[in-house]
């Protein structure tokens, strides 16, 4: 995955960076296997520091996020609770819509006998 870190009049050193990479990786990887990219921009509002997330984890599948600390590390976990709790939202509803089709799949090869359907002999060439 690809991680963009930068600051609006902050500076992110390189420890901020690796926990932001760290964070968002082990988060992404719970709910997705192939998140493509995230953007995560500090700033500074009001005495304390902000966080927005862009994380972009498919085809059609994007999820903004901020969160608001008295340090960067806090504002970051605020903000990646929150996509955290969206992706999980996202994934529990492909779950639910994969069961609700599997009742509703076609009949088996070993179901067609009973409900009239004949199988027929492979083509020899």
């Amino acid at each position: 995955m690809h991680i963009m870190v930068a600051g609006k009049q902050v500076e992110t050193g390189d420890a901020l960076k690796v926990y932001v990479a760290d964070g968002l990786e082990t988060m992404a990887r719970k709910y997705f296997d192939d998140a493509l990219e995230a953007n995560v921009t500090f700033h500074r509002s009001r005495g304390l520091f902000g966080c927005d997330i862009n994380l972009h984890a498919g085809r059609g599948v994007s999820y903004r996020a901020e969160g608001e600390g008295e340090d960067a590390h806090r504002a970051f976990q605020d903000a990646v609770t929150h996509v955290a709790k969206q992706l999980r939202r996202h994934r529990r509803r492909i779950n639910e819509h994969a069961r609700c089709e599997a009742g509703v799949r076609k009949p088996d090869v070993a179901d067609a006998g009973e409900i009239g359907l004949v199988e027929l002999p492979a083509l020899r060439m």
